[in-house]
C-alpha cells in the first residue's frame, strides 16, 4: 500500500464507517448515485492498509465482468493491488479448473454456451403449439430452477409452493428438465452447474475446502440483493463458517428476480450476523433530493 491515496480521504461520514469497519460482517446498504463502488473500493483498500488482510486473501465477488475489472482499477489507483475480483462464475470456474481434477481424477466438463443446443431437438419433440415455445422461456425456467437448488425430482414440489407458472403445463416441464438434465449428461456442464459443481465438491472434498478458505480470508460481495440461493450456498461455502463478510446492496431494488434472485438475503443479513455493522448510505451523489423523496416514496407503497 506505499505510495497509495489515503483510502479514508474524501469519503462522507456514512462511507467513512463503512471503511473504517475493517473486520467483521458488514452490511452496506447503497441505493443508486450514493458512491457504494466507492465505499466498498475504499474499504477494501483500508483492509489491506489496516493490516487486517493481505491484499491476496481478500475476494470481491460482483455480478459482471466490467464491475471487476472497474474495482479493480480502483484498487489500482489507491496503491492496492493483488485482489481477486470476478463475479460468481468466473470464481468459481477458476477454482474448479484446479480442485475438480486433482480431486476427482477426471477432466472438467465442456461448457455449454447455451442451453438451446440440448433445448431445441428437446423441445422438437413436444406436443402440439408447445413445440413452438421460444427455446429461451424453456432455458429460462430451468435456470430459474437450478438457481434455487431445485432438481427435475423437486420441481413440481417447488414451484407449487412458489405458486409459480411454468411455460409448459407443470408435468410436462418438469419431463423437459429431466430430458435437458439427461442429455446434458456428465461431460457438458452450464452456467449453473459451474457453481453446483464447485458446492458439491467443497461439501465432499473437505481438503478442497480447505485450499479455498486457506486462500480466502475475507469476502466483498456487491449487489447482494440479486444473489440468489444457489450463489448464497456457494458464498456460505466458501466463508465456511467464518464472518469476514461485507456486502452491498439496494433494498429497494432486486433485477435478478428471473434467475430465482431475492432481496432476502440483504434483509435477513442483520438476522445471521446479529453483530454485523450495518450502514446506509444516503447521500446522493447523482439526484436532486425532491427526485429522491419521491422514488423512495414510491418504493415503499409499491410494497418496497
Amino acid at each position: 500500500m506505499a505510495g497509495g491515496a489515503d483510502p479514508l480521504s474524501g469519503l462522507n461520514d456514512a462511507q467513512r464507517r463503512a471503511a473504517e469497519a475493517v473486520t467483521g460482517p458488514v452490511a452496506i446498504i447503497a441505493g443508486a448515485g450514493t458512491g457504494k463502488t466507492t465505499t466498498i473500493t475504499h474499504r477494501i483498500a483500508n483492509q489491506v492498509r489496516a493490516e487486517a488482510f493481505e491484499a491476496a486473501s481478500v475476494l470481491a465477488v460482483t455480478f459482471t465482468e466490467k464491475a471487476a475489472g472497474e474495482l479493480k482499477r480502483r484498487l489500482a489507483q489507491l496503491g492496492v493491488e493483488g485482489i481477486e475480483a470476478r463475479t460468481f462464475h468466473a470464481s468459481a470456474l477458476k477454482q474448479l479448473g484446479t480442485l475438480w481434477p486433482r480431486h476427482t481424477g477426471h477432466d472438467l466438463p465442456e461448457i455449454l454456451n447455451a442451453k438451446a443446443q440440448i433445448l431445441n431437438p428437446i423441445a422438437n419433440g413436444l406436443p402440439g403449439a408447445y413445440r413452438f415455445l421460444p427455446r429461451r422461456e424453456l432455458a429460462g425456467e430451468i435456470e430459474w430452477a437450478k438457481n434455487r437448488l431445485v432438481n427435475p425430482a423437486g420441481y413440481l414440489e417447488a414451484i407449487e409452493a412458489e405458486g409459480r407458472t411454468p411455460p409448459l403445463p407443470a408435468d410436462l416441464m418438469q419431463r423437459t428438465f429431466q430430458a435437458y438434465e439427461r442429455t446434458k449428461g456428465d461431460r457438458r456442464m452450464d452456467f449453473e452447474d459451474m457453481l453446483l459443481m464447485l458446492v458439491r465438491l467443497l461439501d465432499d472434498e473437505p481438503e478442497a475446502a480447505s485450499l479455498v478458505r486457506e486462500r480466502f480470508h475475507a469476502f466483498t460481495v456487491d449487489e447482494y440483493q440479486d444473489v440468489n440461493p444457489l450463489q448464497q450456498a456457494l458464498l456460505d461455502r466458501w466463508i465456511g463458517g467464518r464472518d469476514e463478510l461485507c456486502v452491498v446492496g439496494d433494498d429497494y431494488q432486486t433485477i435478478y428476480t428471473f434467475t430465482g434472485a431475492s432481496p432476502s438475503h440483504l434483509l435477513t443479513f442483520p438476522d445471521r450476523y446479529p453483530h454485523a455493522a450495518v450502514v446506509r448510505l444516503e447521500e446522493n451523489y447523482r439526484s436532486s433530493p425532491q427526485v429522491l423523496t419521491v422514488a423512495n416514496a414510491l418504493s415503499r407503497a409499491m410494497g418496497g
